[in-house]
């Protein structure tokens, strides 16, 4: 599957893994917000529930975030 870098605007290199067609995890981040629908790390990006996360793949496919949770420091969405 899938492994892109994004680099947030404090410079750090946020790690978005798709695990498979559901699954995509992002880490690489140490300090976060998080709500009910959002998780924002510390100089992002924030992501909400209906947040389209295939923008930071850039190959044009759609990965529009259902649910959100956290688990050892890695955000998982369910898309």
């Amino acid at each position: 599957m899938k492994q892109v870098t994004y680099h947030n605007r404090y410079g750090d290199n946020i790690i978005f893994k798709e695990v498979d067609s559901t699954t995509v995890i992002m880490y690489g981040f140490e300090y976060y917000r998080m709500g009910d629908d959002f998780i924002d790390p510390s100089g992002g990006p924030y992501i909400q529930i209906g947040t389209d996360i295939g923008r930071y793949f850039d190959d044009g496919k759609e990965r529009r975030v259902k649910s959100i949770k956290v688990i050892e420091g890695k955000a998982i969405f369910t898309i």
